[in-house]
């Protein structure tokens, strides 16, 4: 991956976690990054493994939403109800006004995560090996793809990495540096998973480790879970 790319994934990793920054960066930096994942959907698939279910195994062990599965091709809750809309958030977020579009805690999942994206969280769970098989079984489908196909994986990777932040932050704040730092780790991880080079494991379990969400954290957000 050239430094420029890299550039940019860093960039897209920084406008996931700044609410602030301006719509013109915003839309300049996702045109970018569609366009990498269009000449390196590889690459891309083992960046977004890896970053994805650091996000996702970093959530309580007890949080529903670190316990999905796929059934019958549909991701769905441990109780085999169906995950993707934004109730699936009303358990720690309190709605406090109709029209969730105006709601802080719940604006950002206004829209379905969609089917693949859903899917793809709920395979997060199991670590970055078993995400990167099924992207590599369900979106990569050749070493580069059309224009179309490109802004397709983007968009499930997108919104997937939107959701889970999302539910990690509801935990930790918006300042939670875990985010961020992780992101951009997974840079240079995925350049050497790629290119066949060895690349520390035990370093990158062991900075999961130290921030996941604390155990328990989960039912004081939410007390009467079963």
């Amino acid at each position: 991956m050239s430094q420029l790319d890299s550039g940019w994934v860093a960039r897209w990793v920084v406008a996931l976690c700044e609410p602030l920054l301006e719509t013109e960066a915003r839309v300049e930096i996702e045109k970018e990054m569609v366009e990498l994942v269009t000449r390196h959907p590889h690459w891309f698939a083992a960046w977004l493994s890896g970053y994805l279910s650091d996000i996702v195994r970093s959530l309580d062990p007890e949080d529903p939403w670190r316990n999905l599965s796929v059934v019958d091709d549909q991701a769905v809750h441990p109780d085999r109800s169906p995950f993707g809309t934004w109730v699936d958030a009303s358990d720690i977020v309190h709605v406090s006004i109709e029209d969730i579009r105006a709601d802080l805690g719940l604006a950002a999942l206004e829209k379905p995560v969609g089917e693949a994206a859903a899917k793809l969280l709920a395979v997060a769970a199991d670590g970055w090996d078993a995400t990167l098989t099924w992207c590599e079984a369900n979106l990569v489908t050749a070493a580069t793809l059309s224009p179309a196909e490109g802004a397709a994986f983007f968009k499930t990777a997108s919104s997937a990495l939107r959701w889970a932040i999302h539910r990690r932050r509801l935990f930790q704040g918006l300042e939670d540096p875990f985010v961020q730092v992780s992101g951009v780790a997974w840079i240079q991880r995925a350049d050497k998973m790629t290119s066949g080079e060895p690349w520390d494991e035990a370093r990158a379990a062991r900075h999961l480790e130290a921030n996941r969400v604390q155990p328990g954290t989960y039912r004081q957000f939410n007390p009467s879970a079963e």
